[in-house]
This record gives C-alpha cells, sequence and structure tokens, in this order.
C-alpha cells in the first residue's frame, strides 16, 4: 500500500509517519462545492483514511467550470453533488471510505453531524459567512480544529484554526452583512485550485505534527500576489467563542422559512411532504428525479429538493419572497 503513495512519502517532513497518520484520520469536508470538491479529490488521492462529505446541492452546468470531477451527465441526470463525488472518488482509490450526507448544514443539525460522525478535522468548503461562523462555533464546543477557506473573483484566503491560535470570531467580531459571492462577482478556476490545495497543505502539517502555520495566507491569481501574515497576536482575550466559550449561533434555535441568499434568488424552506404534493402547486413541473424537482412558476424557475427546500430565481426583494412563500403554502392547506 505504501507504494501507492511513495512520492509524497519520500518528502521528508510528511514522511511515513505523516502518511500513517493521514491513513488513520477522519475528515470532514462541509460543502462539496468548488472548494469540497478539490479537497476530497486531493484526499483521496493520498490515502486519507476516510471522508465524510456534506452538502445539500445537485450539479448543475454552471459548476463545471471550477469544481472537481463533476461531469455533464452528472448535471444533466441533477445528481446531487455528495453522491455524484462519492461515485467519482470511489473510482479514484477504493481504499478510503467515502460518506456521502446529501444535506443542509443548519444551526439545528450541525452538532449532531459533527457528534454522530466524530471527525478529527474539518474543511470549510462553504461560500457564505454565516455558516462559517456556525462552523467555527460548533467546532470551538467541541475541539475540532478546522481550516477555513474563502475563494471569490481572483482572490482566496485560507486560515487553519485549532484552540490555540485566534479564531475567526477574534479576526471578524462582526460577521459581514454583506459580501463578494461566486453568483455576483464571478470567480476564477485558478484561485480554487490554489485555495483548496493551500487548505490540504495545512492539513498536511497538521497529521504530520507540525501543527496549523498560524498564518493568515491570501491569494489573487490574476494579480500575481501572494501573503502570508503572522496573525498569532490577533487572539482576543475576551472572544466571545473561543475565551468564553458563548455559542450564539448554536443557541439560536430559530427555523428561518426565507432566507435570501447569492444574487436573486431566495430559499423557502417548506416540510418534506411538499416534494411529493407538486401537483397542488400553482406550479408546472419541467423535469425531475428521485432527489429534485425543478419547477416553473409563472417567469420564476425553482428548483425544489427531497428535503423541502426551495431555491427560487429571479426574486427582486423580500417581500416578493414572502408573497410567493404565501401563495405556495396557501396551495397546500
Amino acid at each position: 500500500m505504501i507504494e501507492r503513495y511513495n512520492r509524497q512519502v519520500r518528502y521528508h517532513q510528511f514522511g511515513e509517519r505523516g502518511q500513517s497518520q493521514l491513513q488513520k484520520t477522519h475528515v470532514m469536508i462541509m460543502g462539496a462545492g468548488a472548494l469540497g470538491s478539490h479537497s476530497a479529490e486531493m484526499l483521496v488521492r493520498m490515502g486519507v483514511g476516510s471522508l465524510t462529505i456534506i452538502d445539500m446541492d445537485i450539479v448543475e452546468l454552471s459548476n463545471l467550470h471550477r469544481q472537481a470531477l463533476y461531469d455533464e451527465l452528472d448535471a444533466e441526470k441533477m445528481l446531487p453533488k455528495v453522491e455524484a463525488l462519492k461515485h467519482k472518488l470511489n473510482q479514484i482509490n477504493s481504499n478510503v471510505e467515502v460518506t456521502a450526507i446529501n444535506r443542509e448544514i443548519t444551526n439545528l443539525n450541525i452538532e449532531n453531524l459533527l457528534t454522530t460522525y466524530h471527525p478529527h478535522i474539518v474543511i470549510d468548503g462553504m461560500d457564505h459567512f454565516k455558516i462559517r461562523y456556525l462552523i467555527n462555533e460548533s467546532c470551538n464546543k467541541q475541539n475540532i480544529p478546522w481550516i477555513y477557506g474563502a475563494a471569490v473573483g481572483s482572490k482566496g484566503t485560507v486560515y487553519g484554526i485549532d484552540d490555540q491560535g485566534p479564531c475567526l470570531k477574534c479576526l471578524l467580531e462582526t460577521m459581514p452583512s454583506t459580501g463578494e459571492s461566486c453568483a455576483i462577482n464571478g470567480v476564477l478556476p485558478p484561485v480554487i485550485y490554489q485555495v483548496a490545495s493551500m487548505q490540504v497543505s495545512e492539513l498536511m502539517r497538521w497529521v504530520s505534527g507540525e501543527a496549523f502555520s498560524k498564518k493568515l495566507i491570501t491569494i489573487d491569481c490574476f494579480n500575481m500576489q501572494y501573503k502570508s501574515m503572522d496573525i498569532s497576536a490577533l487572539k482576543q482575550s475576551d472572544c466571545n467563542v473561543c475565551e468564553k466559550h458563548e455559542y450564539a449561533l448554536l443557541n439560536d434555535k430559530y427555523d428561518a422559512k426565507i432566507e435570501k441568499q447569492c444574487g436573486d434568488m431566495f430559499l423557502l424552506r417548506f416540510n418534506a411532504d411538499i416534494f411529493n404534493h407538486t401537483d397542488y402547486l400553482p406550479v408546472t413541473v419541467k423535469k425531475s428525479n428521485d432527489f429534485v424537482k425543478l419547477l416553473a412558476y409563472g417567469s420564476h424557475e425553482i428548483t425544489l429538493f427531497k428535503d423541502g427546500r426551495m431555491n427560487i430565481y429571479g426574486v427582486e426583494n423580500e417581500g416578493e419572497a414572502k408573497n410567493i412563500y404565501r401563495v405556495i403554502a396557501k396551495s397546500l392547506s
């Protein structure tokens, strides 16, 4: 088996010890989009012990320019990303145990996901700040190290977080209310590869006993800029999360029914029963499988997931989203 990983074992700072530890490590990747899929591919090729991948989305054509392993057939079939990714990863390395969880990560289930699957380390593959703050709280509460990663436009950021250095709340005390997104600002594929590679590099340091670098790494692939800054001094002695262990997001058990997403998309949440009762809705079913249905509601396109989540596109504001929610809810009553 060691022959398969001979080239990385030959690197002395990683070596047989690092490989042995890697093959005993259970990594959880939250998000199977661009960063998550690339990290998963690298880790499986390297021989990680086991991998748990959590994501709630399906493969779409717009994913293919930057997300690893997915293909046109996956998009045509509207396969859940975790299922398509698991199939491809198993073909690459059948010795790695891959668990695919087709589920939205929320404040209501993230703790249960961590306690149920017991990862040794978490890799961030998410695409918005609120869920990253939630990862920060839950990993701190359960003393699980995690690796932050973000990419948009040509820029990317990586930082490994454990109980020794500053946490995300230390670095950004107030959650940004607005932020750039791939849907609005676009993203260049090279920065995805670079950020995912640096996330896996931090993991390699961690499993080999070197610990995280404690550096905030920023990359700009278009302007050819790279910066690495030691931010150990930014740990806040009065941080609500890593010092006071106050978990505001985890303790907020409110389940929002309507949430603004990237661009002109809103997320509406209904009971899972809605998936089997679309004939009662004022919609046209354009395409469907066991996991998802593509619907049309007037000029709006809708993606309805098996768990009752509904992505609606072309919505101008929250007021319009609330009106659509009321119409759909009324049709089910």
